[in-house]
Parts: C-alpha cells; structure tokens; sequence
C-alpha cells in the first residue's frame, strides 16, 4: 500500500477516496482523474481571458554575467536589459545576482546582497 499511496502523493494526491478514475500505465506510472468537485478552477470556469505570454520565462543574467545566447534568442539587446535594471536602481550586470524574464515581458532581478 506504501506504493500506491506514493503514486497518489505524486499526483497531489493524498487519499484515495479523492480518485474518480486511476490507470497503472505501461511505463509504471499512475495517471489519476480527480473526482470532479476536487478539481482546481481554472480561468475559463471563472471567465477570465488570460494574458497572452509574450515570452517563455529566460535567464539574463547569471551571477552578473548577462547570458547573450539567451538574449539572441528572444531578440532583445543588452541594452534594454541595462536600461530596465537601470529603472529597478542597479547601476550594471555586475549589481545583479539573477534576472529573468517573464512571459509578460517584465524583468525579475535579484540583487547581489552587500
């Protein structure tokens, strides 16, 4: 029963009377169908139109090093990325421990801890 309940868990889980439906898959795994009034709402069930993403979420800087591969392939320059640390109030890469893009466009910057 430790197995099962292990597979349950995996799948958030943790009691069999919240299963509808379950298969043993070939590869071992347990694919699981919540009952239905244990399932999460979503933006549709609400009527909220998501924002598109613009963007997949991205690495730019990494330990104050600016990861150019990354900025060629979503097609934005150094220089903007300069430009929105410079908004957040860092003066350069070096300033930055981790920047990542968003899939909304935006910036997350964690500074580098004085």
């Amino acid at each position: 029963m430790d197995d099962l309940s292990m597979m349950l868990r995996t799948n958030n889980v943790f009691s069999i009377k919240d299963v509808d439906y379950a298969i043993l898959e070939p590869n071992g795994e347990l694919s699981i169908l919540k009952k239905s009034q244990l399932e999460g709402i979503t933006r549709m069930d609400l009527n909220i139109t998501p924002s598109p993403r613009l963007y997949l979420p991205t690495e730019l800087i990494v330990d104050g090093q600016l990861v150019t591969k990354n900025l060629k392939e979503i097609n934005l320059t150094k220089e903007w990325v300069l430009e929105e640390i410079n908004k957040a109030g860092y003066h350069s890469f070096a300033d930055i421990f981790f920047a990542e893009l968003q899939s909304d466009g935006t910036l997350y910057l964690e500074g580098k801890s004085q």
